[in-house]
């Protein structure tokens, strides 16, 4: 899935792991990243090795958010991946989720497994200041 905070800089996107007042990490699993300036670091969570740099804010050329949602019957959707890629649409609307067969699977929430032809990805970005 693609929802996060993203940075555009010295030509590539990097997804951002975290903004501290005027700096910004930047993480990516490309290793060409090194000749960069990036550092490679392997964390517990991860057996691939992931590369990390702080940018001053000043040096990125976009920051931004992207988020995803999906059209499924013609209505909108929360949208989900599962650890192994298999999409999910979901929502808190009891009426919406009975009328597309979702079922519940939380107190307040309704999800259902989709295939990736079944839906409309919308991909939603919004400017960070």
């Amino acid at each position: 899935m693609i929802d996060g905070k993203y940075a555009d800089y010295q030509g590539e996107t990097y997804k951002v792991v975290e903004i501290i007042s005027n700096e910004v990490l930047l993480v990516t699993e490309d290793a060409t990243a090194l000749e960069r300036g990036f550092e490679a670091k392997t964390t517990k969570h991860s057996t691939h090795t992931l590369y990390f740099k702080h940018v001053a804010r000043d040096d990125i050329d976009e920051l931004y958010a992207l988020y995803q949602e999906a059209r499924y019957g013609g209505a909108i959707f929360d949208l989900y991946q599962d650890t192994e890629g298999q999409l999910y649409i979901g929502t808190e609307d009891q009426d919406k989720a009975s009328t597309f067969g979702l079922n519940q699977t939380d107190e307040h929430y309704y999800s259902k497994y989709v295939m990736d032809d079944e839906i409309e990805k919308i991909i939603y970005r919004s400017h960070i200041e």
